[in-house]
């Protein structure tokens, strides 16, 4: 069967015009039409952008069969009813543990950037669109609040993370609306090895 031009995504690469064309199948071209008309995105350009961004992120280039990758660490891809269940089996206080020590290792084994100092308000966008990107959470700043909507984890997890993390302590307040959490900036609170 002939393709059709609406079978085919054609994309100018650069500024000196180079173009290729994508064959789409039925399934693709009957995606990108859904996410046009719904208004997901404004146009097939933009849905190429992010499969290409959300690509390089993941680094898909170098996954093998049955190894996912993100930078160098391995991800597993599990099911948020699977992981509720373990939540639910553990006591908020082992939660908050877990999550201290986790945030401790990726400090000392894994470490970001060195000059991104994690105990400055100002660079803490780094790892909460690292943990947006991961699906933990939307987190937005309002002052010297911290607002978490779509939470994926247990607020105690989240908690235990983050103030080990950026050395700081948090309260944290349910907002109106129901599973909105507010955090709030209480001081500073330097981690050790217990």
């Amino acid at each position: 069967m002939p393709l059709r031009p609406e079978d085919h995504l054609t994309l100018k690469v650069d500024s000196d015009g180079e173009e290729f064309t994508v064959h789409l199948d039925e399934d693709l071209r009957k995606y990108l039409a859904f996410l046009e008309s719904s208004r997901m995105i404004k146009d097939r350009e933009e849905a190429v952008l992010a499969a290409l961004r959300i690509y390089k992120k993941l680094n898909m280039h170098e996954w093998l069969q049955y190894v996912y990758r993100l930078g160098d660490q391995r991800i597993l891809i599990v099911s948020h009813r699977m992981l509720n269940d373990i939540f639910t089996s553990v006591s908020e206080a082992q939660l908050y543990e877990i999550a201290r020590m986790s945030a401790l290792k990726r400090r000392l084994i894994d470490p970001f950037d060195p000059e991104l100092d994690l105990s400055e308000p100002s660079n803490w966008g780094v790892i909460l669109n690292e943990l947006e990107n991961l699906g933990w959470a939307k987190f937005s700043s309002n002052g010297g609040e911290m607002i978490v909507e779509f939470l994926g984890v247990p607020i105690a997890f989240l908690k235990g993370y983050l103030e080990t993390l950026f050395q700081a302590e948090f309260s944290v307040a349910p907002a109106l609306d129901d599973g909105v959490y507010v955090l709030t900036l209480k001081g500073e609170r330097r981690e050790v090895w217990r």
